[in-house]
């Protein structure tokens, strides 16, 4: 969109009300390990002090036993939500072992033998092996290193009253229209995302072990690309190759669901070989499919619908439509204990309010590869001046296509209730320092921040923490009255699952 017509679009936008009506919904879901005093991946189980896993609404783990899933509730005011998500970290830093601490990057400390990584397990219960089945299937698709990438999921939505001075309509098909068009606009410019988001561009030469890779030497410990923003986010880091297949342009909701449910109902080649069960006899894979589960699909950006009634996420969509948004292509901030601030998560606002304005034709398959690219080329060497991407169908120098989005987010701030604040956080964020080189290694530079903010987590005790512990109580009486399944039934539950898609 031009200045003249973007202007034009928020001068009429702002004569119908919406930003004086703006209600946005926020909600973060992190991950993050938690380590040994060495820096090593835990093997003790999930602490029972932080509740169960399974049935915990606040903390939870992901992939490993010992990778911890804060996920909080929505705010419409983004300071709440940096406190609640920080009260989080002081509950599970005074919690956790003594001799434990939270590891802060997203990509993960050394690694010395991957087979010492216990996955999660949740319960002996149809769910609860369903969920370790899942991590199980992870595990020898893409192995167990991989998935101890961690990041951060943003999820944002609009309140509804708010959406409808943009839509003119309450009904959902408009609201889906509506967010899709967000997700669209959000893929075109993730380049920028991972411009201003990406913190990883080391790792530990660990993680690279076995693997293909396009990493330089950094020192003898840590591999690296000094133009790299986001190795998390490249074909090291969080990625499926089978995934990329599936051409997935968000188009419109149904075709969405389709892809998804023909990526997990149709036979895959290098998954099928892999065999629903091991050699046990024991299931190591939910589907043979491009992805087990709807959950498994790793995009930047995903169409999302809160739980109800055990409804699984296709068929939420697929009824209800889309109530929120989950951005998921989002380094951790090593910088913050929490690994975001307030200034980041306003300026993800700012960019995703920019991307629901902004007019959003469909993707050709043509504008898709050109996406597919400009996201190489920005993991890859997005620090590197003299790179160019594609612009609106232009070869631009990457600093003045960056330029050009800035100007744009600046004028979209300008006309918010609280602007200022707005533009303050544009301006903290593009000037901040991003992908540091460590000053000994990458592992001995985690180790060193961990012991500093676990000493500042514990040396806390200033935070009414009472809700998050009494969630924590509840979670294991909750689990109490789950009922235990035997082998053959959860086996069948397992075997069943996706036949109900």
């Amino acid at each position: 969109m031009t200045d003249a017509l973007l202007k034009s679009r928020l001068e009429n936008l702002k004569d119908s009300g919406f930003f004086k009506n703006l209600i946005i919904k926020r909600g973060i879901e992190k991950e993050f390990f938690r380590v040994d005093k060495e820096g090593g991946i835990s093997k003790k189980p999930h602490p029972e002090a932080l509740g169960s896993a399974l049935t915990n609404k606040f903390i939870t783990t992901d992939f490993a036993e010992a990778q911890v899933e804060l996920v909080t509730p929505t705010f419409e005011d983004v300071n709440d939500l940096y406190n609640f998500l920080y009260s989080l970290h002081v509950f599970v830093g005074q919690n956790i072992d003594d001799n434990e601490m939270l590891w802060p990057f997203s990509m993960p400390p050394q690694i010395e033998d991957e087979s010492d990584i216990n996955l999660g397990f949740y319960h002996q219960s149809n769910i609860g092996l369903l969920k370790h089945v899942y991590r199980k299937g992870l595990k020898v698709r893409y192995g167990p290193t991989m998935q101890c990438v961690s990041g951060m999921h943003y999820n944002f939505s609009i309140n509804p009253d708010s959406l409808a001075f943009l839509t003119n309509s309450n009904h959902q098909v408009d609201i889906d229209e509506a967010y899709l068009g967000l997700i669209r606009n959000f893929k075109r410019l993730f380049w920028f995302v991972l411009l201003e988001f990406g913190q990883t561009n080391v790792v530990d030469k660990s993680f690279i072990n076995n693997r293909e890779h396009k990493l330089e030497k950094l020192n003898s410990k840590d591999m690296y690309l000094l133009d790299a923003t986001s190795l998390r986010m490249s074909d090291i880091g969080y990625q499926s190759k089978a995934q990329k297949n599936l051409n997935i342009k968000y188009n419109s909701l149904s075709g969405f669901l389709k892809k998804i449910k023909d990526a997990i109902t149709v036979p895959y080649k290098d998954f099928e070989a892999l065999g629903l069960l091991d050699s046990n006899d024991e299931y190591h894979q939910i589907s043979n499919g491009i992805i087990q589960i709807e959950n498994e699909y790793y995009d930047a950006i995903r169409p999302k619908r809160s739980s109800l009634n055990g409804l699984r996420p296709y068929n939420l969509l697929k009824e209800y439509g889309i109530e929120y948004l989950e951005v998921r292509g989002v380094d951790l901030l090593p910088d913050d204990i929490t690994g975001t601030s307030v200034h980041h998560m306003q300026f993800l606002d700012i960019i995703l309010i920019y991307c629901l304005i902004d007019q959003s034709p469909k993707i050709s398959d043509d504008e898709k590869e050109k996406i597919d690219l400009n996201d190489s080329k920005v993991i890859y060497k997005g620090r590197d001046k003299d790179t160019n991407i594609d612009k609106n169908n232009r070869v631009v120098n990457i600093n003045e296509a960056r330029n050009e989005i800035i100007d744009d987010l600046k004028l979209v701030a300008s006309f918010f209730e609280n602007s200022e604040s707005f533009i303050e956080s544009i301006e903290y964020v593009i000037g901040s320092v991003k992908g540091k080189i460590p000053d000994n290694s990458f592992h001995s530079d985690g180790v060193k921040k961990a012991k500093e903010n676990i000493k500042i987590l514990r040396s806390n005790g200033s935070l009414n923490l009472d809700g998050i512990k009494k969630e924590a109580e509840l979670s294991l009486n909750k689990l109490k009255e789950i009922p235990e399944n035997t082998n053959e039934e959860m086996n069948e539950f397992v075997k069943n699952y996706n036949l109900r898609l």
